[in-house]
């Protein structure tokens, strides 16, 4: 027995086309992969040169006489089911939480994706395989209990068309998908042929499709497919009062949306410790705390000010996960700057260990962060000020007007800023947070009136040239703060004081460079 099962999104496999609407160009759900087992033969299956919706339970064609040998396989029957919470959070995101014989998978509009078991646990069962992975969903399950709301099983059977030799020449399949509620009796079924000719093109898979095609019956141009194709994201209602185009309320709702958009796309990655993914995290909340704050009165104040303060409390957390990320990254690039000799294996191996086991904890936090009830809390806070869009005192100033006087306002605070002086570190980064406050602002405008945009690429490199000092100055303090505890255990210390001086000079460097962009801002 050929162990197959009908599930979407895996490339190289026959895939069935939308069989309920005889439509090429989109792949449902049902695909054909393979499962533990492997074939007994790794045939390169390839897309299907065609697939028929078959209406009713008639049998294959006789497919003898087109081959020299005809292998048929006994039906292989796959359960499949999908997760999501009473009311349906999931599917109004567009996203599917989906289990299947061959493990849990997620499918966000391109196909099932496989869910690794969440770092710090799931819910359910004792075995990993009976937890439920949340996190990739759980910045919209937002601690809401889920169940089963559909099952479906599959059932595939399959027909090998070969030569005398053995070679395919050919692949029929017989699919019947059944899928229905649990909490009900309502059952839709569905089924499909398809051919398949291996990458082979030759008279097999050609006569195979005729006979096919004259045994299927035609699906009318009215037909909809009910089963075995993802359906839209399911519409929640709203009676709230969209802002009108071209107003200030309007732009920054559209604004948030696409940060929404950067937001749920990167949790899940946070939640699975992916590389540079504190980062990206950091960025669309500084984005959505700034654009928040240069657009005050767009929206309603009291909502958007609880907003920046509930992800200003996530953003501290998650400053402390990078800052532990970046310390970790430079260790090597700062001992390859150190003289020849000055920091031994012993002591870079020693520091690495303390490194990385306060990033593997600062990562924890964050975690727990977010599935903490201020994290949601701040998910929804977002959720209302993009559907509800509660009006602020300039919701109906014109949205050009509105942007310019507002990034006015932000030149001023880094005016403001700039004339504080920039010999302190603090004030270092001030002028750091109120020039990328003004970068997120012109970003945000769109392509309105000049609003100074021929300037953004100045403010980014002063971001990072003042991110380039602070990063240095935090890596020196932490090299001196690790030899103190060296020190206090009674090792060598030598590499450490190596390494600090190192990140010393760095941090002058840096320092040089920053004066010169600072020059040009203040220009």
């Amino acid at each position: 027995m050929r162990d197959i099962v009908l599930h979407s999104g895996a490339p190289g496999r026959m895939r069935p086309q939308n069989a309920m609407t005889g439509v090429t160009s989109q792949a449902p759900r049902t695909t054909l992969v393979p499962m533990q087992t492997p074939p007994p033969e790794p045939h390169g299956r390839t897309d299907p040169r065609r697939t028929w919706r078959i209406a009713d339970d008639r049998r294959l064609p006789a497919l003898e006489p087109f081959a020299d040998a005809v292998r048929r396989h006994e039906p292989v029957v796959v359960r499949e089911t999908r997760w999501d919470t009473d009311d349906r959070v999931l599917a109004a995101e567009g996203v599917e939480l989906l289990r299947s014989d061959a493990g849990w998978s997620i499918d966000r509009g391109d196909g099932p994706v496989p869910l690794a078991p969440d770092l710090d646990g799931g819910d359910g069962g004792d075995g990993p395989d009976d937890q439920v992975p949340r996190d990739a969903v759980e910045v919209f399950l937002r601690g809401r209990a889920i169940r089963v709301d559909r099952v479906r099983d599959t059932s595939t059977t399959l027909v090998d068309l070969c030569t005398l030799d053995g070679r395919l020449r050919a692949e029929v399949a017989d699919v019947r998908v059944d899928e229905g509620d649990p909490d009900t009796a309502l059952l839709r079924s569905a089924r499909w042929w398809a051919v398949s000719d291996g990458g082979h093109t030759g008279t097999v898979s050609r006569a195979a499709e005729r006979a096919l095609a004259d045994a299927a019956e035609p699906v009318g141009a009215g037909s909809s497919p009910t089963i075995g194709v993802r359906p839209a994201p399911l519409r929640r209602s709203s009676t709230a009062k969209r802002p009108r185009r071209g107003t200030a309320a309007a732009a920054l709702r559209e604004v948030l949306r696409s940060l929404r958009a950067d937001l749920v796309a990167v949790d899940p990655r946070v939640r699975a410790d992916e590389h540079e993914s504190v980062h990206d995290f950091r960025k669309v909340l500084r984005r959505l705390r700034s654009v928040l704050a240069a657009y005050r009165g767009a929206l309603d104040r009291g909502a958007t000010e609880t907003l920046r303060a509930e992800l200003a409390g996530v953003s501290r957390i998650a400053g402390v996960a990078r800052d532990a990320e970046v310390l970790r990254d430079r260790l090597f690039r700062t001992a390859a700057r150190a003289p020849d000799g000055f920091v031994d294996a012993t002591t870079l191996e020693r520091i690495g260990a303390h490194v990385e086991a306060a990033r593997v904890a600062a990562a924890a936090d964050l975690r727990r962060a977010l599935r903490s009830s201020t994290w949601f809390d701040a998910l929804d806070h977002l959720d209302e000020l993009v559907h509800a869009t509660p009006r602020g005192p300039h919701a109906d100033d014109a949205a050009a007007a509105f942007a310019v006087r507002r990034i006015e306002r932000e030149r001023a605070r880094v005016a403001t800023s700039l004339a504080g002086g920039t010999d302190d570190l603090d004030r270092l980064h001030e002028v750091r947070k109120a020039a990328r406050r003004l970068r997120y602002a012109l970003q945000a405008a769109g392509d309105g009136p000049d609003l100074g945009k021929r300037r953004l690429g100045l403010l980014e490199q002063v971001q990072e040239r003042l991110g380039e000092v602070l990063d240095a100055t935090h890596a020196t303090a932490a090299y001196r703060e690790l030899a103190a505890v060296a020190a206090a255990r009674g090792e060598d210390t030598f590499g450490y004081g190596a390494l600090a001086t190192t990140e010393h000079a760095t941090l002058e460097r840096a320092r040089e460079r920053a004066a010169k962009v600072l020059a040009r801002l203040g220009g």
